[in-house]
């Protein structure tokens, strides 16, 4: 479902829509290029609102600031470094407990990462546009929740808003500097694909 409204009062432009999953399945990438030929196709034959999400990553002109406990959506992170690769400064925070191999292409294509490594989980799901888009809501970056979990996201321009999560961006940023800096006991398999990813961070931020 989607419910978008228009603000009223000190803001009249901010721009509000709520995305409201699931999803109900996946989109058909068939379809969605114009060509599915499949009269027993089971896959979505129209626009989702994780396309939507994706829409709104790739209306971004200058910078895309993520802060997302869970990115493991191969769509939503090829969209990051197809931004990336048009000159769009993408910084991502994520946390150390929950990496996995799929983000290892985004450490592969040069974007910058910051780790979360300390005790306390960075729960947070948000993403920053050009300092004045914000998506925010309990909807972490898979693939399966977007599809299943009853999860939503919120997309507003309201500035007053807006300043508050791109403050906390730069303070997390700021806060785990040197975070690829850290090194984990290879103790676990888990261990040691944190390790991996940091030292993978840090080999492409140097080329």
């Amino acid at each position: 479902a989607v419910v978008s409204t228009q603000s009223t009062g000190e803001d009249s432009e901010a721009i509000e829509r709520v995305l409201l999953f699931p999803d109900g399945g996946y989109q058909c990438n068939y379809w969605t290029a114009g060509d599915c030929r499949f009269p027993e196709c089971r896959m979505l034959h129209h626009v989702t609102n994780k396309t939507r999400l994706k829409q709104v990553l790739q209306a971004a002109e200058e910078t895309i600031d993520v802060c997302m406990f869970v990115t493991s959506c191969a769509v939503l992170l090829d969209t990051l470094i197809e931004a990336h690769k048009r000159g769009i400064r993408v910084r991502i925070v994520c946390d150390d407990m929950r990496i996995s191999g799929s983000q290892f292409k985004i450490a592969d294509a040069g974007l910058a990462v910051r780790v979360d490594n300390s005790q306390a989980l960075m729960h947070h799901k948000f993403v920053v546009i050009d300092g004045r888009v914000l998506m925010s809501g309990s909807y972490n970056w898979t693939a399966s929740g977007a599809a299943y979990n009853r999860e939503n996201m919120f997309v507003t321009t309201e500035r007053r808003v807006v300043a508050q999560f791109a403050a906390e961006m730069e303070k997390l940023w700021a806060m785990f500097e040197g975070s690829t800096e850290v090194q984990y006991e290879p103790l676990s398999s888990s261990s040691m694909l944190k390790n991996r990813f940091v030292h993978r961070i840090r080999e492409t931020s140097r080329r």
